[in-house]
């Protein structure tokens, strides 16, 4: 186990505990989680006053430098990956109401909260495209989500493998994808998906 105390999210202070012995891949931060809270840092018009809904949120890294930035955040993963979710937010100070299981290809019906009457108006994802078995569940959580709330989808991941171009032209038959510039890191490629 191992912890950082870093600032992400427009100056603000965050505490991240991370374990990969314990939590795997989920505790760990990934370059494109703090790309992407850097990259919201600088747009914070993005997540501001927003209902933020966070995929795959592994430490929790993005759902709380979103939180610090102003947006009303669910950060969402796997039910054998919430318990490093969760112990990040307490260390952030952030009540674990904000946080919740959810297996992409779930029916939305599936998706239960705390927080009384949420609905997304942003879907986060971050270093969420790497395993190739559950590309197709993904996909159907992004669709699921974005045609039901008309919300954008931001995707930011480390194109590594063939795959991982394939699943975005797979995304290219429902979504309009625009590729983001900008300048926290070149290898991070960060993506805006909106359902047509």
């Amino acid at each position: 186990s191992s912890g950082i105390n870093a600032e992400y999210g427009g100056g603000h202070n965050i505490k991240i505990e991370q374990s990969f012995s314990t939590n795997g891949v989920a505790g760990c931060v990934w370059r494109s989680a703090v790309v992407l809270a850097q990259y919201l840092a600088a747009n914070s018009h993005i997540v501001k006053d927003k209902s933020i809904l966070e995929l795959g949120a592994g430490t929790g890294l993005l759902g709380i430098a979103c939180h610090r930035l102003g947006g009303n955040v669910i950060s969402t993963d796997h039910e054998t990956a919430i318990n490093s979710t969760i112990r990040n937010l307490e260390l952030n100070h952030i009540s674990k109401d904000h946080c919740c299981s959810f297996n992409w290809g779930s029916n939305l019906e599936e998706f239960k909260t705390n927080i009384e009457k949420f609905t997304p108006d942003v879907l986060l994802g971050a270093d969420i495209v790497y395993v190739k078995d559950t590309f197709h569940l993904l996909l159907k959580t992004l669709i699921d989500f974005s045609s039901k709330y008309h919300c954008p989808v931001y995707l930011a991941c480390k194109i590594r493998y063939e795959k991982d171009e394939d699943f975005l032209k797979e995304t290219e038959q429902f979504f309009t994808i625009e590729q983001i510039d900008h300048t926290f890191d070149p290898e991070i490629k960060i993506y805006k998906l909106l359902f047509i």
